[in-house]
């Protein structure tokens, strides 16, 4: 997302002041503006269908599951006021990120300068502090501590941590739904496949994700450059 807004920036930005990539104020309003306006529009399909639009609403749905509360169209009707708390302080964050951010940049430029050295050591007793007061268990430590080294190693190996976390999440979800689907066709694939093609609507999703997870195959990536080659 910021990406695409600092190219659109660099696009139609006429004659700026200084020019891009060495500081240009359009270079960053534009990734700042448009990082601001994805947390609002990931919220949407997160509160109101359950679906998390970024690595970060993941990280709130767990949360949300933790405390008894699932994220859908069920929560407006049970817990309104939790839904609404939630987007009052996502309207509060803002108004303060604003007053915040024309107030005291100066101050937070300063921060973002300290050493490694400094940060590093505060940031993990931070992090031993809050594991521990939870449930008042040195477990919960050793834990956060064993998933803070795969975590290590994952951003080494560049793996996405989006995807990660939604397999946390949904995995539990997944089998319970996937049970429940099986026992109410009494146990037989056959029937349960069957209805499942029957229905547009299901059979509509289930293409969907086919699809999805053929465009991650190498045969779909030749037959790409095959049609390509036929088109030209």
């Amino acid at each position: 997302m910021a990406l695409m807004a600092y190219d659109h920036a660099k696009r139609v930005t006429r004659n700026p002041e200084v020019p891009f990539d060495e500081g240009a104020r359009e270079g960053l309003v534009a990734p700042e503006t448009a990082n601001n306006a994805a947390v609002g529009g990931a919220f949407i399909p997160m509160l109101t269908l359950g679906i998390p639009g970024d690595a970060v609403t993941a990280i709130v749905i767990g949360t949300l599951y933790i405390h008894d509360l699932k994220p859908g169209p069920m929560l407006m009707i049970d817990r309104p006021h939790m839904f609404w708390l939630i987007v009052g302080g996502l309207r509060l964050a803002n108004s303060f990120m604003l007053i915040f951010g024309l107030t005291s940049i100066k101050l937070f430029t300063k921060i973002v300068e300290c050493p490694k050295g400094i940060l590093i050591p505060l940031i993990l007793l931070l992090s031993v502090v809050g594991a521990y007061s939870v449930n008042n268990s040195l477990t919960d430590v050793y834990w956060m501590l064993v998933f803070g080294i795969l975590g290590c190693f994952m951003k080494i190996y560049v793996y996405q941590v989006g995807p990660v976390i939604l397999g946390v999440i949904l995995s539990r979800l997944i089998d319970e739904n996937w049970r429940r689907a099986i026992i109410s066709e009494q146990e037989s694939l056959s029937v349960f496949f069957v209805k499942m093609v029957s229905s547009p609507l299901s059979a509509i999703l289930f293409l969907a994700v086919v699809l999805v997870i053929a465009a991650q195959t190498p045969l779909w990536a030749v037959l790409r450059r095959a049609v390509g080659g036929r088109a030209v």
